[in-house]
């Protein structure tokens, strides 16, 4: 990062996303601590190593405490509930628009409770990939030094600047790990080495759910531009087997 020259994160460029924003820090518990976790802030300092912006979809949002306070607020501010999908999350969405039709037309906070754990631990334990091992506490993200108060693991910086698909954390609850591997490389990342590409492809192979792997497949198809450009992604894994088939990963 060129440290003369300071900016807030990409995902802020967008006024509307970051008057939004304003209000989710403003709800904070004065008690609290929330940061910004994973994929946010990795495309952010993605951003300022390369100039290019990724793809991103909702805030990841780990709260360390009780959450229940932090939601009321937000409820209070005219977030509405999304789809909840585990036991320890809970989805709120603000529209950025006045007739929104899609998820993009959402600012969406996908709020992770994990009791009173030191966010440190969180990142080094959950992260999919060392990629995504980074936080940033919420109330800084407002800062244009916001960069320079990043929390991570040593090794997560060097492969993002590398663009080095790493496994950190092989997490039972996200057995869909390698269909990520395919969308980022699709965006110009390296694959990750053999022993991790067996290693995600064992988790894989762990799943009975034909609904999440349904749900997984079409986002893996969208976001790189059709099935086609999947499967030759997908050979160059060195994967002969058809992932992408539900009946070929349930025998």
């Amino acid at each position: 990062m060129d440290k003369n020259k300071k900016e807030l994160p990409i995902f802020l460029q967008n006024p509307k996303v970051r008057g939004i924003s304003k209000e989710v820090v403003d709800s904070i518990p004065k008690d609290k601590k929330v940061y910004l976790v994973g994929g946010m802030v990795r495309n952010a300092l993605y951003y300022q190593y390369f100039k290019k912006i990724l793809p991103s979809r909702d805030f990841d949002i780990a709260f360390v405490g009780n959450r229940q306070g932090f939601v009321s607020n937000l409820i209070k501010k005219g977030f509405i509930y999304g789809k909840t999908k585990k036991k320890n999350e809970i989805v709120l969405k603000k529209s950025k628009i006045k007739k929104p039709k899609a998820i993009q037309d959402y600012v969406v906070l996908d709020i992770h409770s994990d009791g009173d754990q030191d966010i440190k631990k969180q990142i080094k334990g959950k992260a999919n990939f060392t990629i995504g091992s980074f936080a940033l506490e919420l109330k800084d993200i407002l800062s244009e030094d916001w960069a320079d108060k990043v929390i991570t693991t040593p090794q997560a910086a060097k492969d993002l600047k590398n663009k080095q698909i790493r496994v950190n954390a092989l997490n039972k609850e996200h057995p869909f790990q390698i269909f990520s591997c395919i969308r980022l490389m699709s965006l110009g990342f390296k694959k990750p080495s053999k022993k991790d590409i067996d290693r995600l492809l064992k988790l894989l192979f762990t799943t009975d759910n034909k609904e999440r792997f349904d749900i997984n497949i079409k986002k893996v198809f969208d976001y790189v531009g059709g099935e086609k450009k999947a499967r030759i992604l997908l050979k160059k894994l060195g994967i002969k087997k058809d992932i992408f088939d539900f009946s070929v990963i349930h025998k």
